[in-house]
């Protein structure tokens, strides 16, 4: 994982709203070398203290040495896919997501994340809206090496996982956009059970972010259409899985439980 996008996972939190505004203004900027800080000024209507400030705490002295680690990250993206000219757009969106996502992925991060589901006594995964395929997709994966798991979609059904959830037994969300105030509520009533949860969703998703046990990022679209968003949520979740199952025991056949 490239610093800069480490730096961005350590400490989003930090950041005040306007600026988080920033860092989402350069990952979206597409010519990075010709930004400038009267750019970001004149387009979020913000002073250059707001911009400098944003820098400082992502460990960046000025605003020169952020877009330079910006810079040299674009260009390895560069040297592994060079850009085709005739290449439809949409595909060059989706190699965009998918490179800022990756670059966001922490592998000790991961591997604790794998390590709580091989000892958890139940799974409960969950999802709303556009992400309730993706952890119905999820929980059949787990199931097929022989977890005890099972989806949620339906609110009524979530709202009763609170009511059920230990310490011994393990919540993943799959968020969309991450701003979900209800599923944020349920997910706090789990934690006090000291359920863990897991949460699968995007980088503005401040709140299910700071509420979770454990947090797998996905880059934030912005405008970008939906599809895109969950796509990232379904590398994300097939990341987990891979890496999963060069962790499981062989099975013989009976229960893990």
């Amino acid at each position: 994982m490239s610093d800069i996008y480490k730096d961005i996972n350590s400490n989003y939190e930090r950041l005040s709203e306007a600026e988080r505004e920033v860092i989402h203004f350069i990952l979206k900027f597409e010519e990075i070398e010709g930004l400038k800080l009267k750019d970001i000024k004149d387009a979020l209507y913000i002073s250059n203290t707001t911009v400098i400030r944003a820098c400082k705490k992502l460990n960046y002295a000025t605003f020169n040495e952020l877009k330079a680690a910006f810079i040299q990250s674009r260009e390895k993206k560069k040297q592994i896919y060079p850009k085709q000219s005739n290449f439809l757009h949409v595909l060059d969106s989706i190699k965009k997501e998918t490179l800022t996502t990756l670059e966001l992925v922490d592998e000790k991060n991961i591997d604790k994340i794998c390590n709580c589901l091989i000892n958890a006594r139940r799974i409960f995964c969950i999802g709303t809206e556009s992400s309730a395929q993706v952890a119905s997709e999820f929980n059949d994966k787990l199931k097929s090496i022989d977890f005890w798991t099972n989806d949620f979609s339906d609110k009524r059904l979530i709202e009763r996982i609170p009511k059920i959830s230990t310490f011994q037994d393990v919540v993943v969300v799959f968020s969309l956009s991450g701003r979900h105030e209800e599923l944020d509520e349920i997910m706090i009533e789990a934690k006090c059970n000291r359920t863990t949860i897991i949460s699968v969703t995007n980088i503005a998703a401040t709140k299910l972010k700071s509420i979770s046990t454990y947090c797998v990022l996905t880059s934030n679209t912005g405008n970008q259409k939906k599809f895109c968003s969950r796509l990232m949520l379904h590398m994300m979740s097939n990341l987990i899985y891979e890496k999963l199952i060069t962790k499981v025991p062989i099975f013989d056949g009976t229960s893990r439980n």
